[in-house]
């Protein structure tokens, strides 16, 4: 596979945040100052030329410090005339050890700190460190650290994790203490019986039976090793489940609860009613709550329906929903610019002094709370501001949704935002489940007044007519039991019993009416305002941002739409003068992630399955010593990052890949390039007692990659990392591949280049929190989220830096976001930043230049504003801009 042009891509695009640029740095203890060192040499002469050579090394032994542990050995004179003695055992400094292998007789040398303990048991580990033969050019010495590898393997030898191989001179790991002497020897004849090798030498592979391949070793003083990871199993049924949903499959205080759930379908799900009748039919108690693309959302009342679910054949994943991310950040009180300098630095006070102030145009604000804005009306938001929550849906109570503490406000800080640029505008705030990606969609279609009942108002209306039934058919049984019991106006006991039970089961079942026809006005209430409030919306405003779940590089299905909604109508040959719809204007905010988000194409120069976040040969953060591990760290929000996670944090890593489909190859959902995601934990970063590359795994992606979309010309694939942060330390995530497909022909070897994007989303928390980020490699063109790829999306973004930039990995040439407002807001006494403010503030702008008469859909551009650039309304535009006529 050719790497140039990804070489060049990743070098243009690559930038580190967290810490300057410097050179690679391993820290490690010094060495002990006496060692116990075991020297093998080899002289091979007659017995005068031996004489001369062994007192030549003898010599350049003694000019070292070496002492020789026999030399009070009677038989320790016969070595210099013994042609097979080729071994000296004592000690020497450990500043000098390696400066025995400067006399071209020493073969190797094994060398550990004097008075080091080693195990009591012959199968325990013994860590070492082992220089390799060098002088190989680069590939060539590449190999030969892989066979060595795996030559000791046969030794009971592991190797280490992420260890810098320094240019592959060095092999790092733990081997058995009885097999720790057989490194002095020429390993290529180990291990060996009485007469034969496991492997004879002639049948190794080039270059490591030319030589053998070991100068040095060294056992390193590190007794206590961490338990090799073993990831728990997953059953092949619940290989279609992500991490997040088989944890709620497994814990047995959920085998009660209601769970709602995404499908995930290998083609676009068009028979929308014949799949809810299929689920109504099959699940007792389930209900399809939306739809969007190939993902379809079901409630069921069990989690246990789940599994039969993703034994469909149509069905290629099954997950908890997705949430998307919030794009406002509370900050410290008094940061920020006041409204009226915003719209000052904007031109909109120049506009409002005209009478522009949104006032005719609707605008609705999508936010995932919207706590205290009701108190706001007429005062810091509108007075024509109305609020609609769409979580009233999705519960068969048809009750609002219990308000997020991590998210609680997010909105309101958005439409006070909004209000500044746009007072007159008629605003509509429109509170949406952030897991329910379709709820998008279902705005839209309310908006151009296409939808009378949702997907999930259906499902309510099928219960009320089920419930209404069921009512009726009660109602005659009690009214027939009344009758027949005041039939008996006897004194009896059973009489008398008969008669208070026939009367408070009729009471019973008026009580029931009387509720039912509470929830019928409530429905009809709900389905009112959802279809009138948000009909006829000229600006749609969303600060939510999805960034993983979804296919991203706009080739969602939600996507597609923006830009169908956005594309202006030609004029109508057939009724010209009849109404035309207006082309939507949908400003989206941009990613808030940051340098949580790593993007770029995978780079594997070296071939080893580990894929390098920048090319080889890149210069490192300072402490960094491979490209292949990208350290983690915790950023707070001023901005400060530290290097360390905190304990007990919850984590979820996902990294997101197109690969290409061809239509003369059998379909699959198997990627070629099956990624698995490793956090690894330094042990000890500052190298007082082992080396700083000295890691351990602590997680790894249990699961094969998840399709989440698939067309005939490409699928998308997820591969998920959920883990909870075992204690406060330094973390590095490793990305490796297996080994790709090999083809039956070499003719039908087929090479491809991916694009992944890595995103860490910190859980559990509020985005003014604390957040694990990229502390080694990062980039801001990674993509702005979804839907903020759209073409037909105006992206807003905030003018902070590090901010997130492009279509996405896959869009490199579409610039986003287009256009750029304040990173931080001071509305009354709260301060807020991010891109969420900042596209609330553009959304009122948009209004008042529909207003205007700009031409949507971005109407900013309409305006003379350059793509990519803060909003400020060009002065020019300003002069030929009428006042609004009384």
């Amino acid at each position: 596979m050719t790497h140039a042009f990804r070489r060049f891509f990743a070098a243009v695009t690559v930038a580190t945040f967290a810490t300057p640029l410097a050179p690679a740095q391993v820290k490690e203890p010094a060495r002990a100052d006496k060692m116990d060192v075991q020297i093998r040499y080899r002289i091979r002469a007659d017995r005068d030329e031996r004489i001369r050579q062994f007192r030549v090394l003898e010599k350049h032994l003694a000019g070292l410090g070496f002492v020789d542990a026999r030399r009070d050995d009677p038989d320790r004179d016969l070595d210099i005339l013994d042609p097979n003695a080729e071994r000296f055992v004592g000690t020497i400094p450990g500043k000098k050890v390696l400066d025995v292998l400067s006399d071209v007789r020493v073969q190797n040398i094994v060398f550990a700190p004097t008075g080091f303990t080693y195990p009591d048991a012959p199968e325990k580990p013994v860590a070492v460190r082992i220089g390799l033969r060098t002088g190989l050019l680069g590939p060539v010495q590449q190999q030969l650290h892989r066979q060595t590898v795996e030559h000791l393997g046969l030794l009971g030898f592991s190797e280490a994790l992420g260890y810098d191989t320094f240019g592959y001179t060095i092999v790092r790991g733990v081997i058995p203490n009885k097999n720790l002497n057989l490194l002095v020897k020429d390993v290529r004849g180990e291990p060996s019986g009485w007469f034969l090798t496991a492997i004879p030498i002639d049948k190794l592979p080039v270059p490591l039976r030319d030589r053998n391949p070991l100068r040095w070793t060294e056992v390193l003083p590190v007794t206590d090793f961490p338990a090799p990871y073993s990831p728990a199993p997953v059953i092949p049924a619940q290989l279609r489940y992500t991490p997040e949903l088989r944890a709620v499959l497994l814990d047995p205080a959920m085998k009660d609860t209601p769970v709602r759930v995404e499908a995930i379908f290998d083609r676009r799900v068009d028979d929308i009613e014949g799949l809810r009748g299929r689920v109504a039919g099959r699940y007792i108690g389930a209900s399809v709550d939306g739809v969007i693309g190939n993902v379809m959302s079901i409630r069921f009342p069990r989690p246990a329906a789940v599994e039969t679910l993703s034994l469909e054949p149509e069905v290629v994943g099954v997950r908890l929903p997705r949430q998307a991310t919030e794009t406002v950040v509370s900050l410290a009180s008094g940061k920020g610019v006041s409204p009226a300098d915003a719209l000052k630095s904007a031109g909109l006070d120049q506009i409002h002094k005209l009478g522009y102030t949104g006032a005719g145009v609707k605008v609705v604000l999508i936010g995932s709370d919207f706590s205290g804005a009701e108190k706001l009306i007429g005062t810091e938001l509108p007075k024509r501001t109305r609020i609609v929550d769409l979580t009233t849906e999705l519960t068969p109570d048809l009750l609002p949704a219990k308000t997020d503490p991590t998210r609680a406000g997010s909105g309101t800080a958005a439409a006070k935002a909004l209000a500044v640029s746009a007072p007159g505008a008629e605003l509509v705030l429109v509170r949406i489940d952030p897991g329910c990606y379709f709820h998008l969609y279902t705005i839209t279609r309310l908006v151009n007044g296409e939808l009378e009942y949702t997907d999930a108002l259906r499902v309510r209306l099928a219960e009320i007519t089920t419930r209404s039934k069921v009512l009726d058919s009660d109602r005659n049984d009690a009214i027939t039991a009344y009758k027949a019991a005041y039939g008996d106006l006897s004194d009896t006991k059973i009489a008398v019993d008969f008669r208070a039970k026939a009367k408070a089961d009729l009471d019973a079942v008026y009580a029931r009416e009387k509720e039912l026809a509470v929830f019928i006005n409530r429905f009809n209430s709900y389905q009112r305002d959802i279809t009138t409030v948000l009909r006829g919306a000229r600006v749609i405003v969303n600060t939510l941002v999805w960034e993983s779940g979804y296919p991203l590089d706009a080739i969602n299905e939600f996507a597609g739409t923006l830009d169908t909604l956005a594309t202006p109508l030609p004029q109508r040959l057939v009724r010209p003068n009849s109404p035309q719809r207006q082309p939507l204007v949908w400003v989206q905010a941009a990613s808030n992630a940051g340098a949580a988000v790593w993007g770029g194409p995978f780079l594997d120069a070296n071939r080893d399955g580990v894929m390098e976040f920048v090319p080889p040969g890149t210069k490192l953060p300072a402490d960094d010593w491979s490209p292949q591990l990208n350290f983690l760290g915790t950023r707070n929000v001023s901005g400060d990052v530290s290097p360390e996670l905190a304990k007990d944090a919850k984590l979820r890593i996902v990294v997101q890949w197109r690969e290409s489909a061809s239509p003369q190859e059998p379909e699959s959902v198997t990627p070629k390039y099956a990624l698995t995601l490793r956090l690894l934990q330094q042990l000890d970063p500052m190298g007082e007692k082992r080396a700083s590359d000295d890691l351990a795994e602590v997680a790894r992606s249990q699961s094969v990659p998840n399709v989440i979309y698939r067309t005939t010309r490409f699928l998308v694939f997820e591969q998920i990392l959920e883990v909870t942060v075992p204690a406060v330390g330094r973390y590095a995530l490793m990305i490796e591949t297996g080994a790709l497909p090999v083809p039956l022909l070499p003719a039908l070897r087929r090479d491809e280049e991916i694009y992944p994007r890595v995103v860490i989303e910190t859980l559990g928390t509020a985005t003014s929190d604390p957040r694990a980020v990229f502390r080694s490699f990062s980039n801001q063109t990674a993509g702005v989220g979804t839907p903020g790829d759209a073409l037909g999306a105006i992206t807003v973004g905030s003018d902070a830096t590090g901010a997130q930039t492009g279509g996405g990995t896959g869009l490199l040439l579409r610039g986003k976001p287009d256009v750029l407002g304040p990173a931080a807001f001071a509305l009354g006494g709260d301060s807020v930043g991010g891109p969420g403010p900042a596209t609330g503030f553009a959304g009122g702008a948009a209004a008042v230049l529909l207003q205007a008469r700009t031409a949507p859909p971005n109407v900013f551009f309409s305006a003379g504003i350059e793509p990519g650039k803060k909003l400020v309304i060009p002065a020019g535009w300003l002069k030929f801009l009428p006042p609004v006529r009384p």
